[in-house]
């Protein structure tokens, strides 16, 4: 039988075994990870391809904008163009087809801004109404979509601007809100903190821009949607958005006295797609191949100041949302170029 210390001594030798075992294993374990490691630093293992879920894109509708003989230099915080992935998603957007209540549904919205006389149709789904009170106003609705304009000759109604009392910009912000309310027409995905004002002199029939508000006879109220993956949402205008009411008066006087508004709601459905580098698009703004949206100055030498990745609502009905890379310069310089590669665009 053996003893006690006997025991102990092959106790003691079994666990010095065991944790021989448990290092060579550790260490094995230790030296594959390190390996894989090693791997993806030198060969990293690349990601899955783009899923392009969608298949080949229709053309970005990109209007031909400001066409003058630039030149381009780049000024960024790092003094060099960014890095950007090598794909980003692309959103279905929602398309709806008028139904029989579609004319129903405008009719209410018009009467809501006063407009009861009778429609004229311009096409299968295009509808006008006007009306005088006291000026003239005309309110166009598209039943395809949330897009409608109101104009009228407030230009010719000295009335409007004669009120002495100062435009609050706030105000004009309130009425605005209130004013989409009335339509059921204020989406889901607007970001309030985005909302800008522009103020507006008028002088001889001419509008122009003014930086104080007591120059002010009308106050543009623009509206922005919230960012999708970190991106903004970008506008034909480049320092504006689609969805716009202007108003005139102060106080209880103040009123809207014109309105362009065009919004399409994004689903969650998406594909992601290989997108061109930021320098391939440098390229093709020196070439002439941008959108250029806004320059506000003589001087051709445009200094870019930031470049980045935004989605572009083109301001009209499109199947999906696709990103592009945006160039902002000095002189409310803003320039587009579609981010999507080419061989992922159709004809």
């Amino acid at each position: 039988m053996p003893t006690l210390s006997v025991i102990k001594y092959d106790f003691i030798k079994i666990l010095k075994w065991v944790g021989l075992i448990l290092g060579i294993l550790i260490g094995v374990f230790l030296l594959i990870k390190g390996i894989f490691f090693i791997k993806e630093i030198v060969s990293p293992t690349p990601p899955p391809p783009p899923t392009a879920a969608f298949g080949k894109l229709p053309p970005v509708y990109l209007p031909s904008g400001i066409k003058k003989n630039f030149t381009y230099e780049v000024d960024t915080i790092s003094g060099q163009l960014p890095l950007f992935p090598d794909r980003t998603k692309v959103y279905k957007m929602e398309f709806t087809e008028p139904d029989i209540l579609a004319f129903e549904r405008m009719s209410q919205k018009a009467a809501t801004l006063g407009f009861d006389t009778k429609a004229e149709q311009l096409s299968d789904s295009i509808y006008r109404w006007k009306i005088q009170d006291p000026i003239i106003k005309t309110l166009v609705i598209n039943a395809r979509s949330s897009e409608f304009s109101l104009i009228s000759n407030f230009l010719l109604n000295e009335n409007l601007f004669s009120d002495r009392e100062i435009m609050r910009e706030e105000d004009a912000i309130t009425i605005a809100k209130s004013f989409l309310y009335s339509l059921s027409l204020y989406p889901e995905d607007l970001d309030e903190s985005k909302t800008k004002t522009k103020l507006l002199s008028i002088n001889k029939g001419v509008i122009s821009d003014v930086d104080k508000v007591t120059k002010a006879k009308l106050i543009s109220v623009y509206f922005f949607q919230k960012d999708r993956d970190e991106m903004p949402i970008a506008y034909p205008s480049g320092t504006g958005s689609t969805m716009n009411i202007t108003l005139a008066g102060a106080g209880s006087n103040m009123q809207v006295i014109d309105a362009r508004f065009f919004y399409q709601k994004t689903l969650d459905e998406s594909g992601t797609y290989s997108i061109i580098s930021s320098e391939q698009a440098f390229d093709l703004l020196k070439n002439g191949k941008a959108y250029v949206a806004s320059h506000k100055s003589k001087n051709l030498n445009i200094v870019i100041k930031k470049v980045y990745l935004a989605y572009y609502s083109t301001g009209r009905s499109q199947k999906y949302l696709t990103p592009v890379i945006v160039f902002e310069g000095k002189d409310d310089f803003i320039a587009y170029v579609s981010a999507v590669k080419g061989e992922w665009i159709g004809n």
